[in-house]
């Protein structure tokens, strides 16, 4: 009996487990707005003191110095981090950084002088050695292959599976006992049969399609570009004001509303809110101020996705004050809701209260004749 309990709770670790890993790499990009995060490398640019996928801890600072390891974002270089070793200050207070296992610095293969605007933060470092978790990138990238191919309905599916598996082994341990034959009563069914349990497992359902249809929407659209030198092809020049269009698709049955925001000034969006009906595709346009210096660029428009239930200048109002008030408004009546249903289900049943439904009665001879409840 101790031997498949175990597996029960092993089966309940393993999921909370997997939650777990799938809202941390879900959640990845939040790495660089908290205190600390865990990062690795995607080269051998700084062997041997950290390898390919190694992952390392990245720290927030406001001063960088000599000989620290930064993580930082690039102008011109194509990849989107890059965590390279500092090796010189110039006089305007900026950054020369080489790999370790580079020959070159990477200023001189194009990239400007580091901005601390660009800096991440830095390698946390003690006794001179970096804090190295071996194979963390390739770990996330397993997990990320697994994370692609779940949405909420496979979680929930998942749990329920997890749930069964444990029942069955709970079952299984039971075998011990006297009776062989599990046997029901009417009253250890009854409760599910009752209509408050039907209507708030249909609260349930319903907020939890809308919820998870709604955060799996939350993300940044990005447009990317050059900027050069020569006039006459597509590519803007420094400074240059130019357009571009991008799209939304609601592939739902239901009506959504779209609030992006660009992340850098120089870009204006037009319209800011957008009216996504179901199972169409709807247009906004971009208006952008090319920056100074030649290099390859990556604008980011940061889009949260709503319910289209709220009155535009409600919801303009509630996004002011934060992106999830909205979320908070829209779902706290279905979340209240469920609550008062649920408390409402126990007390209906409990002792001395239980609520006796006619129709079941019938239902007790069909299993009385099954010899599944005693009588």
């Amino acid at each position: 009996m101790s031997k498949v309990l175990t597996i029960k709770k092993i089966l309940y670790y393993f999921l909370m487990v997997l939650c777990a890993l799938i809202v941390f790499i879900k959640f990845m990009n939040l790495n660089e707005k908290l205190p600390f995060g865990l990062w690795y490398v995607h080269s051998d640019s700084m062997q041997p003191e950290i390898k390919t996928d190694d992952g390392y801890i990245l720290i927030r600072s406001k001063e960088y110095t000599l000989n620290d390891i930064i993580t930082f974002k690039p102008q011109v270089l194509k990849d989107k981090y890059i965590t390279h070793r500092i090796i010189d200050i110039t006089d305007d207070g900026k950054f020369i950084t080489k790999g370790d296992y580079n020959v070159s610095t990477d200023q001189e293969g194009g990239e400007p002088p580091i901005g601390i605007e660009q800096i991440v933060g830095k390698v946390l470092v003690i006794n001179e050695k970096p804090i190295v978790i071996p194979h963390l990138g390739t770990i996330s990238r397993k997990i990320n292959e697994i994370v692609e191919g779940l949405n909420i309905f496979k979680l929930l599916s998942l749990g329920i599976v997890v749930y069964l598996i444990a029942y069955i082994l709970d079952t299984f341990a039971d075998r011990h006992k006297t009776s062989k034959k599990k046997k029901l009563r009417l009253l250890d069914i009854a409760p599910y049969f009752d209509w408050v349990f039907l209507v708030l497992c249909t609260t349930m359902f319903i907020n939890i399609i809308f919820l998870g249809l709604t955060i799996k929407s939350w993300g940044n659209q990005e447009v990317d570009y050059v900027v050069v030198t020569t006039k006459g092809i597509s590519s803007p020049l420094p400074g240059e004001v130019f357009t571009e269009t991008m799209g939304l698709v609601n592939n739902t049955f239901f009506p959504f509303v779209s609030v992006m925001e660009p992340m850098r000034n120089e870009v204006e969006v037009n319209p800011e809110k957008l009216k996504l009906p179901p199972k169409q595709h709807q247009e906004y346009i971009l208006t952008i101020k090319a920056p100074e210096e030649i290099g390859y660029y990556i604008d980011k428009i940061k889009k949260r996705t709503y319910p289209d239930i709220l009155p535009d200048k409600f919801l303009d109002y509630l996004y002011s004050k934060s992106e999830v008030l909205p979320l908070i408004v829209i779902f706290s009546p279905g979340i209240l809701l469920s609550t008062g249903l649920y408390i409402w289900w126990v007390r209906r049943w409990q002792d001395g209260k239980r609520v006796a439904m006619k129709w079941l009665i019938p239902l007790r001879r069909v299993l009385g004749k099954l010899s599944l409840i005693p009588f």
